[in-house]
């Protein structure tokens, strides 16, 4: 195992206990900026890495380390309207729950993983180019 593969495990772990232990705790203000702040700081990790490494996988770690922070925006974004048209708190999980909660689910899975990719190769290399 090569070190961009631990150090992206690393940088995931935050993101896994916050889908585990800490996701209802979100709707709590101080929480949320706790986990944002976080979030900000892995990611300078990992623009760090991308620049000053010359591994071959620090993409890895680069695109890794977005993942959550950008849960944490989409996660709010999202929780807002629900909680205003719905009346509860979004359940983040693949099991159970109401429909309309699964297709929560599936929109933070698919843009918490497809945004990072996104941004980097839409906004990040036409900038630089």
């Amino acid at each position: 195992m090569n070190i961009d593969k631990i150090i992206y495990v690393l940088l995931f772990i935050p993101f896994l206990w916050i889908l585990i232990f800490d996701q209802q705790k979100l709707k709590k203000r101080t929480v949320f900026i706790k986990y944002l702040l976080i979030s900000i700081g892995i990611l300078m990790i990992g623009i760090l890495y991308q620049n000053h490494s010359e591994t071959e996988n620090r993409f890895l770690v680069y695109i890794g380390s977005q993942m959550t922070l950008i849960f944490l925006i989409l996660f709010k974004i999202i929780r807002i309207p629900y909680f205003m048209i719905f009346k509860r708190e979004p359940e983040f999980n693949a099991y159970g729950g109401k429909w309309i909660d699964k297709i929560i689910t599936l929109i933070i899975t698919i843009g918490t993983v497809a945004l990072p990719l996104l941004i980097d190769s839409m906004i990040f290399k036409k900038v630089t180019e």
